[in-house]
């Protein structure tokens, strides 16, 4: 793995180079070495002294902050929101999936409630930390997830190992209107068919 490049603060590299930047050629080679020697030496200790905001890293990685969700993932599900205005879910909607859970026969500790509206991720970066053998996703679309893959609503999608579910959301399938009916409907075949129930 390659080290992050980091850039010297300016009072270190004027320390460095404190006669002259223009060099005879002979001198060249031993102002080289010594410069290579003493950033090597004092490399590090610029580096912790420098504030994090000043450490410049030129590849852009992702930070591997860990996975924030609610549950055990003992069953290897995850279920993955997009709630804006909850850190996981709100409790009408916590209600609804407590809900279908147990027509399942699973609880809240058999998943893994993620919600990218807190925490932008990609699906390959949730499968990566999660290793799940059901991605159940409401309301969330293949680009949000970052793949490229169709995202026909209540038609799993077979990924290596994984099972796919897109499902609109928790919110259209609350109350008695004939819309909410045929939403719950429409995700309890599709769950029955994947849990063979």
């Amino acid at each position: 793995m390659q080290e992050p490049k980091t850039i010297l603060p300016a009072a270190v590299l004027v320390s460095l180079f404190k006669d002259s930047l223009v060099l005879p050629e002979k001198e060249i080679k031993s102002a080289e070495s010594e410069a290579i020697a003493a950033i090597a030496s004092i490399g590090k200790e610029a580096i912790a002294s420098t504030p994090a905001n000043e450490v410049v890293n030129e590849q852009k990685t992702t930070p591997t902050l860990p996975l924030k969700f609610l549950g055990d993932h003992l069953k290897k599900i995850a279920v993955i929101v997009n709630d804006t205005e909850a850190v996981y879910l709100n409790e009408t909607d916590l209600g609804l999936l407590s809900s279908i859970l147990n027509a399942c026969k699973l609880t809240l500790a058999d998943i893994a409630l993620i919600n990218l509206a807190q925490q932008p991720l990609s699906l390959h970066e949730i499968l990566e930390t999660l290793p799940s053998q059901l991605v159940l996703v409401f309301e969330l679309t293949g680009a949000q997830l970052k793949i490229k893959l169709p995202t026909t609503l209540y038609k799993p999608i077979v990924l290596g190992e994984t099972h796919i579910l897109f499902s609109a959301s928790l919110k259209s399938m609350q109350g008695a209107d004939q819309t909410a009916k045929v939403e719950k409907s429409k995700l309890w075949n599709a769950l029955k068919l994947l849990f063979k129930l």
